[in-house]
């Protein structure tokens, strides 16, 4: 475990294994416990970042004012630098995905490959997602977003099943220990005015796609929004060239926790032909 610090900002950050760095991205509430079930796989591999944003999980806590995606970005270059890595592949999920796309589109150079979550921008589905979760926190705890959060993203048949339910209680500590309660509206906020229509277009480095393909939300008409479809066919009409590695049976941003082995295979198996050696 190591911190990177600059202009009063303290991040945590770990590295595991060699080879080409991979740094990974979650998204706000499960943070680097989004890669538990793959980073292990991916180490064997790959030198693994993974990190914490400022004023969440194991980083500091202290947010003297609202952030920002393009902070959070900043972040990113803030650990990198500290590791003394000047260019890494980025593996970004859920609400870490528009950090990812941010980073790389502003420093290119920077950037070897991106294998993402196709969210790119945030329209009134996306907002009205935001503010439920923010309202499930502040009324009736941080551990319960993830209930919310999984009823949207998991496959509907494991939900109430045995391994559903593990989940819950392995999500619940996780929400507490990285979401701070007091800066939640803050960090919600960040994500629901993002719009990086021009970053996506952009973007120089080999890109794929990767998220599961069955979630409650892909059959709902009020969310097509964030739809499987809906969100790739946005990305490949900015981006056609980018790849897709789709994972069956497996619930969207949750598919390296419901289905590890496909999704670290895939992202492997990209990583390996677009990182140059």
């Amino acid at each position: 475990m190591a911190t990177a610090s600059e202009n009063g900002i303290h991040l945590w950050y770990e590295t595991k294994g060699e080879g080409p760095p991979v740094m990974l991205i979650g998204g706000f509430a499960l943070i680097d416990a989004q890669y538990e079930f793959v980073v292990d796989d991916l180490a064997q591999h790959y030198k693994v970042v993974n990190w914490a944003f400022r004023g969440s999980g194991k980083s500091d806590w202290t947010m003297a004012c609202p952030p920002t995606v393009d902070q959070y970005a900043e972040d990113m270059r803030i650990v990198l630098d500290a590791a003394g890595i000047e260019k890494t592949a980025i593996w970004a999920t859920s609400t870490g995905a528009p950090v990812g796309l941010r980073f790389a589109a502003k420093y290119p150079e920077r950037v070897s490959a991106l294998c993402t979550y196709p969210w790119f921008k945030s329209d009134d589905t996306w907002r009205g997602i935001m503010d439920a979760a923010y309202y499930v926190g502040k009324y009736f705890g941080v551990d319960h977003m993830s209930r919310m959060f999984a009823g949207s993203v998991f496959p509907a048949d494991l939900l109430y099943a045995e391994g559903g339910i593990a989940y819950e209680v392995w999500a619940k500590k996780r929400y507490i220990e990285n979401v701070n309660p007091n800066t939640l509206k803050w960090v919600i906020e960040a994500y629901k005015e993002v719009d990086l229509t021009g970053d996506v277009k952009r973007l120089e480095c080999p890109t794929m796609l990767l998220m599961g393909n069955d979630s409650a939300q892909n059959d709902r008409e009020e969310l097509k929004e964030v739809s499987f479809d809906y969100l790739v066919n946005s990305f490949l009409a900015l981006k056609p060239d980018a790849e897709v590695a789709t994972i069956e049976n497996a619930g969207s941003t949750y598919c390296m926790i419901t289905s590890p082995d496909k999704c670290s295979a895939a992202a492997i198996e990209f990583f390996d032909r677009a990182i140059p050696r």
